[in-house]
């Protein structure tokens, strides 16, 4: 493909779009890619892509840019390659984005380059909510998401009233960041607040359709879930924990994130108090698991 004659076109696409040659260097970066990842054409054209950039990983938090990567099937194979994949954000967190690797070839029709088509996947909190919501305080200043005022009414409502749809229960996550203090010791205040942001922002960019999240207090968050059996929220709480330990505080050395993971399933009915109270019991439950998460499978 001739990126000059096909520039216009590109740089018009809702989708983010970027081209790399055989050697994986970005020859050619969308604007709405730019939107997407966080990071300007100047700032990644000529680079690898692999190289400390978008970094894809699946939802086991496994990075695919040597074996898995579709770019590279679409360049060995020859033939357009799809998977939902992780990207990282210029400002660390995972976003959900499915990829389509397309194969260009030249002249004499052999694989020179590779496009990749990218677009957002899942659902996001829109602009209006988040507006609404910090008119009437109920969002947390540092992460930009719902706080804990707004969760709780929110939460107590929903228990005492029919539940959503065909559904008899409410998935609900504690996740808790229990390396904060480490981070703040050791890195600074300013470090631990980036690992809050982080981890916000990719809980809440990876949550399935209708799901809510908010910060609880520190560097702890409640889930509030259609999700409603300890199989479908343990396989979330298992994503989730890979992605955000995934993610990146962009420091002079890596900080590791380590995360705890707390679930149950409530009830139409449930006394609010006692839900809280079992989800702290279980999230304690999950510091000392060896998956650092815990599910509670039988009723509060």
């Amino acid at each position: 493909m001739d990126i000059n004659k096909n520039r216009e076109i590109l740089d018009q696409m809702f989708e983010g779009v970027y081209i790399v040659d055989k050697d994986r260097t970005i020859l050619y970066w969308n604007a709405a890619a730019e939107t997407l990842t966080g990071y300007p054409a100047a700032q990644v054209t000529g680079r690898r892509c692999h190289d400390n950039l978008l970094l894809h990983v699946d939802e086991n938090g496994k990075i695919l840019c040597e074996d898995s990567c579709p770019l590279v099937g679409a360049l060995q194979e020859g033939r357009v390659k799809e998977a939902p994949v992780y990207l990282r954000h210029a400002q660390g967190h995972r976003v959900p984005v499915t990829v389509r690797a397309i194969p260009l070839r030249d002249d004499a029709g052999q694989v020179n380059s590779t496009m990749e088509v990218f677009t957002r996947s899942g659902s996001v909190t829109s602009i209006e909510q988040l507006k609404d919501l910090a008119q009437k305080a109920f969002l947390d200043s540092l992460t930009g998401i719902p706080n804990k005022q707004y969760i709780d009414g929110k939460l107590e409502n929903v228990l005492s009233s029919e539940m959503p749809g065909e559904s008899s229960g409410l998935g609900l996550l504690f996740l808790e960041l229990a390396n904060l203090r480490e981070i703040n010791d050791d890195f600074g205040m300013n470090a631990a607040n980036t690992a809050i942001k982080v981890s916000a922002r990719t809980i809440v960019e990876n949550l399935p359709p209708g799901d809510l999240a908010a910060r609880w207090y520190g560097g702890r968050f409640l889930v509030v879930s259609r999700m409603d059996t300890k199989a479908v929220l343990l396989n979330w709480a298992n994503k989730i924990k890979a992605l955000i330990q995934q993610s990146v505080i962009e420091k002079d050395e890596d900080i590791p994130l380590k995360v705890c993971i707390g679930g149950l399933v409530a009830k139409k009915g449930d006394n609010i108090q006692l839900v809280y109270h079992a989800l702290e019991s279980v999230l304690r439950t999950s510091i000392t698991a060896t998956a650092n998460i815990s599910i509670k499978a039988d009723a509060i």
